[in-house]
C-alpha cells in the first residue's frame, strides 16, 4: 500500500511542478516598463512563513539597489512609463501593511532615498492578523492610521488590499465589489487623497475580479502571478515577489531580465501557492452584519 501512496504524491508533485512551469513561462505577460518588486513583512522574530525579510537581509537588498543606481518609481509609472524610459526605475511595494514596514522598512527606505506603495487591509488598521492562519498564535499587527499617516507626509503611497483579505476568487460575487469599494473608500476618507491600485489577496483574480475592479474606480491592479488564463491584458500588472530565500544576486536576476529570471518566477509561483493553506483554513469571510447598502454599485 505504501508504493500507491508514494506514487501519488510523486504524480501530484509532478503535476504541480508541471503547471507552474507552465504557467511561468506561457503566460503572455505584458513587457513590464517599470520593474516592480513586492514585500511582505520586514520582521526578525521567527515567524512559518518565507514571504518575509529579516531586517538586515531586507537593507543589503535596498542598498544592491541604491549602489547599482536604482531609484523609486510611483506606481502610476509602471502604467505610463514610455518604453524608452530609465531602466534604473524600480517600485517597491509592500502587500498587507504590517507594522514592521514602519518600524524595520521606513528608516532604510527613508536613509537610502527609496518611497514604497504600500497595499492597506483596511478592516484590519491597528489590529493583528486575525485574516490570516497564525500557525503557533503568531499573530501580526497592522499600521495604524496614524503611522500610515506619518508615512503618506513622507511621500510613501497607499493602495487597497480589500477590507478583509479574502480570495476573491472564492467568495459569492456579490462581496466582490464590496471589499474593493468599501476599502477604496476607507483609504480616500482618512488620506484626503485619491486611491487608484488595488493589490489582489494572495494574488488571486479572475476575470469577474478585474472587472469588478475596473468598475470600483481603480486604474490598475497587482498581483504577484499572472492568471494565464486570461492572456496578457493590461489592467493586472506582475510584480516580483521578494523573500526570505532571496539575496541580492537573486534581486539582481529579477530585475535583470537575465537568462535565469524564469528560474526565479517559478520559485515565486511555488511560494505563492502555499497561501492556499491560509485559504483553506480561514475560509470565507463573515459578511452576515454587513448592511444592504453597502452591497450596491
Amino acid at each position: 500500500m505504501s508504493w500507491l501512496i508514494w506514487l501519488i504524491i510523486a504524480a501530484a508533485a509532478s503535476w504541480f511542478f508541471f503547471y507552474v512551469l507552465w504557467s511561468a513561462r506561457f503566460r503572455g505577460a505584458p513587457e513590464e516598463k517599470v520593474p516592480i518588486l513586492a514585500y511582505h513583512r520586514v520582521a526578525d522574530e521567527f515567524d512559518w512563513s518565507i514571504t518575509r525579510q529579516k531586517v538586515g537581509q531586507f537593507e543589503r537588498g535596498i542598498r544592491f539597489l541604491h549602489d547599482r543606481g536604482y531609484s523609486s518609481a510611483k506606481l502610476n509609472e509602471t502604467v505610463s512609463a514610455c518604453g524608452n524610459e530609465n531602466r534604473k526605475r524600480v517600485a517597491i511595494t509592500f502587500d498587507d501593511g504590517y507594522q514592521d514596514i514602519y518600524f524595520n522598512a521606513l528608516p532604510t527606505l527613508k536613509r537610502l532615498g527609496f518611497t514604497a506603495c504600500v497595499f492597506i487591509v483596511t478592516g484590519y488598521v491597528g489590529k493583528h492578523s486575525e485574516w490570516d492562519y497564525a500557525w503557533g498564535k503568531h499573530r501580526k499587527r497592522h499600521l495604524s492610521w496614524q503611522q500610515i499617516d506619518e508615512m503618506a507626509q513622507a511621500g510613501f503611497e497607499f493602495g487597497s488590499h480589500t477590507v478583509n483579505h479574502p480570495d476573491l476568487t472564492r467568495i459569492p460575487g456579490r462581496f466582490v465589489g464590496y471589499e474593493l469599494r468599501e476599502s477604496k473608500e476607507t483609504l480616500e476618507q482618512k488620506l484626503g487623497r485619491r486611491v487608484d491600485f488595488v493589490s489582489y489577496p494572495f494574488g488571486r483574480y479572475d476575470r469577474y475580479v478585474e472587472e469588478e475592479a475596473r468598475q470600483a474606480g481603480y486604474l490598475s491592479a497587482y498581483t504577484i502571478c499572472l492568471n494565464p488564463s486570461l492572456g496578457s491584458g493590461s489592467f493586472s500588472r506582475p510584480r516580483r515577489g521578494v523573500y526570505l530565500l532571496d539575496s541580492p544576486l537573486s534581486l539582481g536576476i529579477k530585475l535583470q531580465k537575465s537568462r535565469l529570471a524564469w528560474t526565479e518566477e517559478i520559485k515565486g509561483r511555488i511560494i505563492n501557492r502555499f497561501a492556499d493553506c491560509t485559504v483553506a483554513l480561514k475560509g470565507c469571510p463573515n459578511y452576515d452584519n454587513l448592511p444592504n447598502d453597502s452591497l450596491g454599485g
